[in-house]
């Protein structure tokens, strides 16, 4: 009952500012698009700088809900009653964008949608989720993950409001997990690719990185630079950046030296993640600075952290347990910087295009290769199942870096490995955890003479199919197993592009500003944004359940607002 009188209440709140505003002209919401190194507005051609709060709610720690009907993950743009709530409080803070880190791709997103670009408020939206995501301490780039940021292009880009998608958060932060980022310049150019040939519209898509000092230059680098491809290159680069703490000022913050190592950056470039909380309240006078002459000449914005208000303290609003929201003292703070600046562009026509950039050589902190993991092939990996006998079983706890260790000291595992310091695939590596396990346990099972005993110990395998002829087999897109895996298994390892060390500096990233110290605030006073080592299964199922939101139709959208909010909160009440 408390629940629909708050959902009444919020819907009157709707009516009435839709009411008080109908005489107001309402401007259109044009997509935003790349143009050199800015942001710009698709339809007035002024440039867009990012005013913007992370926009994530997680889940408390034993909360109970239904691990078959919802993700262990919440999407806020799923549910109308919270975001038709946060929506009034968002356009108070005075915010144009919102980032999200976790989409649902199976929920409708048509309300929140329509109701943030109606605010005129943008979304930047990871592509990953907690346990499906590109892991920094065993990377790979795979038919799973291809298949999980292809979902979430395909849920959000009929949005005009959708800014850009970010195909990795932090995945190398540190100079001793650099030979991740191959694999995340994959997902940026596979996704690229995957939006050209579905005919959506050009949402840019990019990359969030920590600010360790050490390698932010060659990281930065390495995303933009010229390769020997079509769509590799991140069409913009975001930093998180929490150097700045209480009053600090331009040249004591390191935001003097983080200016000068992109101040002929080809891509647009912003704070993905800002705010400092050492000192509290927090006062964010960052905001002025990074908005002001000398900043926005470099830097497109950047996106405070964070809305909700959890354990690490970051939160402008407390989300309390009845659902009502309450300001903190960091909301009038952030609405007063935000709502203060006004930041004046530079006009379109003086832009100047993307020009080349060198990308770093090896060296000793940076050993990277630049040749990057193939795009995966999800038939292959098709016809590589079919042709098991052995496969593992799936008992709700797998975890494929600990079954890996055990298999690939008893068989060579070469075939489902990848280094992406070395820039070496294996031909079977870009194929789902489960079947690049399958593998390894199968040939294990071939090589001691096909025991069951050996496929089924302690439960990990079952057998699948004693034999098969592939020839009669076929991926679903249509072509032969056995002609694909013969095909597979006759490839040669491609040359590897190395690019000619003809430039010692290159915009404005040298040696120097390399072997700066990192500033950013220990890991535990930030919000938690898991690599899992271990996949959830949905076989786990808690005791207490939740009910599950409902997931919306389609044929909302076509109501007029805001009766068709009023539509959904109902149905979603019962």
């Amino acid at each position: 009952m408390h629940k629909l009188i708050l959902a009444f209440i919020t819907l009157a709140t709707i009516i009435t500012a839709r009411a008080g505003n109908q005489d107001e002209d309402t401007l259109p919401l044009y997509p935003i698009k790349v143009v050199g190194n800015k942001f710009y507005n698709s339809g007035t051609n002024e440039q867009f700088f990012i005013k913007g709060i992370a926009y994530q709610k997680s889940r408390e720690e034993g909360e109970v809900f239904d691990t078959t009907t919802e993700t262990n993950y919440i999407d806020p743009l799923a549910n109308p009653f919270t975001c038709l709530r946060d929506l009034q409080y968002l356009k108070e803070l005075g915010v144009n964008v919102v980032r999200i880190y976790q989409i649902n791709p199976n929920a409708n997103h048509d309300v929140c949608m329509e109701a943030f670009a109606e605010a005129g408020i943008y979304v930047l939206a990871d592509l990953s989720e907690p346990y499906v995501s590109i892991r920094r301490d065993f990377p790979r780039w795979d038919t799973e993950l291809m298949g999980r940021y292809q979902s979430v292009v395909d849920a959000l880009q009929k949005y005009d409001n959708v800014l850009g998608f970010f195909a990795g958060n932090e995945v190398a932060n540190s100079q001793s997990n650099i030979d991740a980022v191959p694999f995340v310049r994959s997902a940026v150019r596979d996704v690229k690719q995957y939006i050209h040939e579905q005919e959506y519209r050009k949402i840019p898509v990019g990359y969030a990185s920590n600010d360790d000092a050490s390698i932010r230059a060659n990281l930065a680098n390495y995303f933009v630079c010229d390769l020997d491809d079509e769509y590799s290159q991140s069409d913009f680069f975001a930093i998180n950046v929490y150097e700045w703490c209480g009053y600090s000022t331009y040249m004591t913050s390191g935001y003097r030296e983080l200016t000068a190592v992109f101040a002929n950056y080809p891509a647009p470039v912003f704070f993905s993640e800002f705010g400092c909380n050492i000192i509290t309240p927090r006062p964010f006078t960052e905001v002025e600075t990074l908005f002001g002459s000398t900043m926005r000449k470099t830097w497109s914005g950047g996106i405070a952290y964070e809305y909700f208000e959890e354990v690490n303290h970051y939160g402008v609003v407390q989300n309390k347990k009845d659902g009502t929201i309450v300001k903190l003292p960091d909301f009038e703070t952030l609405k007063t910087r935000f709502n203060a600046i006004n930041p004046i562009g530079v006009p379109i026509d003086e832009v100047e295009g993307r020009p080349g950039l060198t990308c770093d050589m090896p060296s000793d902190i940076w050993k990277v290769s630049f040749e990057l993991p193939p795009t995966p092939d999800i038939g292959k990996c098709e016809c590589l199942w079919q042709s098991l006998s052995c496969v593992v079983v799936d008992t709700g706890s797998f975890d494929e870096e600990s079954l890996l260790k055990d298999l690939c000291f008893k068989v060579d595992c070469d075939e489902i490995n990848a280094n992406g310091r070395l820039g070496k695939y294996g031909k079977y590596s870009d194929c789902n955890p489960m079947i690049r396990v399958s593998y390894a346990l199968n040939k294990y099972y071939e090589q001691t003479g096909r025991r069951k005993e050996i496929c089924t110990f302690q439960a990990r395998g079952e057998i699948a199919r004693v034999s098969v002829d592939l020839s009669t087999k076929f991926s679903t897109d249509g072509r032969n197993c056995q002609t694909l895996l013969d095909s597979t298994n006759r490839k040669r390892t491609p040359e590897i592009f190395e690019p000619k060390p003809d430039i010692e500096e290159v915009n404005g990233i040298n040696e120097e500003e390399d072997g700066e110290k990192s500033t950013e605030p220990p890991k535990d006073q930030k919000k938690s944004k898991p690599n899992k080592s271990k996949k959830e299964s949905s076989s786990n199922k808690y005791k207490t359940i939740k009910t599950p939101h409902k997931k919306q139709t389609s044929n909302v959208s076509a109501l007029s607002p805001p009766f068709k909010y009023l539509l959904v909160f109902i149905s979603s009440l019962f």
